[in-house]
């Protein structure tokens, strides 16, 4: 599946996307849109937990790292510790050397570093909403 492509037959994909910034939420939300993937927008971690406790549809959570109320490492071990099999992958502006290795270890399922490109954005998808 190509992200500007999905099968008519298949279900619709839902992906989290959990994002503080307001721009590089309306970015990210176009580019997935366009993809014919619904997205729901969260801008902090706490909202991100709570959404995936009350929602069985979503396939897979975009979560930065950096945010108000619970950061992306404290959501997502949250989210994994009722769905382990939920895919979260680290969006991050941290692009440092070790940076992805520290994020990996922590439990997260996949790295995009910022700024995020339609390509590594469709990479990621294409890996992870199968």
């Amino acid at each position: 599946m190509t992200l500007s492509s999905q099968s008519k037959m298949e279900r619709q994909k839902t992906v989290l996307l959990v994002e503080d910034q307001k721009y590089n939420l309306l970015v990210l939300r176009k580019m997935l849109e366009r993809s014919a993937i619904k997205v729901i927008p969260v801008d902090n971690g706490l909202d991100a937990v709570r959404i995936c406790r009350e929602n069985s549809d979503i396939d897979l959570v975009l979560m930065d790292i950096k945010m108000p109320f619970m950061d992306g490492y404290v959501a997502m071990k949250e989210i994994k510790r009722f769905n382990p099999a939920m895919k979260v992958i680290a969006e991050t502006a941290y692009a440092l050397a070790g940076d992805k290795n520290r994020i990996l270890d922590a439990g997260f399922d996949g790295y995009l570093p910022k700024p995020i490109t339609k390509e590594s954005l469709e990479e990621i998808i294409n890996v992870n909403l199968k």
